[in-house]
């Protein structure tokens, strides 16, 4: 899998497409807030929601006030808690609500899916600590020429988009720096978990800064 991170973006230029013309059509039709929970329960469907099994499982080890080894255990767990549950509504919300402000544009959008994989390869690098399975599989396979490509696939959209698009990307870049030393320090370790927390984390960072700016 890290031998084919380089189209991670293109993965997201054709995700941010379909997803803005669900929107677009749903708008036709509808009143704004209806078309966004349409255009991100699609967002839902076609990933799969992956990243937000990633970000739930986080975020219930996370919230919780226990010991380190009860909170590796919780992370471990697939059943859904009550932390991993309010986190949950707390990204879906934040997405339907800037995607429903009217605020975010085609290229911004564009720019949030993009920017929540290729940040998965050039935000995740040399990154130490990994423990054994998906993540350390997937890492393993990225190396200075993958993540050439990443860049160039990923730059294009920033320039496109603009001020906001450096100040969302740069904002982006920083929160999952912060999510992966806050993981690191309270786990011991960065897991597949880790990784699709931090692309819902990234692009939803992104949709915030294009209503901010």
């Amino acid at each position: 899998m890290g031998r084919s991170a380089w189209a991670f973006p293109a993965v997201g230029i054709v995700l941010g497409l379909l997803l803005f013309y669900v929107n677009w059509l749903g708008l036709l039709i509808l009143p704004a807030g209806v078309s966004a929970v349409i255009t991100v329960s699609v967002w839902i469907y076609l990933t799969g929601g992956l990243h937000l099994d990633g970000w739930t499982d986080c975020w219930d080890a996370l919230g919780a006030s226990v010991s380190s080894e009860r909170r590796l255990a919780i992370l471990k767990d697939s059943r859904l808690g009550s932390f991993g549950a309010m986190a949950l509504f707390v990204i879906l919300g934040l997405k339907v609500a800037c995607i429903g402000s009217g605020l975010v544009s085609i290229s911004e959008l564009l720019l949030a899916c993009v920017t929540g994989r290729s940040l998965l390869v050039i935000g995740f690098m040399n990154t130490v600590g990994l423990k054994a399975g998906m993540a350390q599989s997937f890492l393993s396979g990225v190396d200075g020429n993958i993540c050439k490509y990443v860049w160039l696939l990923t730059l294009p959209f920033v320039f496109i988009a603009g001020i906001t698009g450096f100040i969302a990307f740069g904002a982006a870049f920083l929160g999952i720096q912060f999510f992966k030393s806050l993981a690191r320090s309270r786990f011991g370790f960065i897991n597949g978990d880790v990784l699709g927390a931090s692309c819902e984390l990234s692009e939803t960072i992104v949709l915030i800064a294009a209503c901010w700016s």
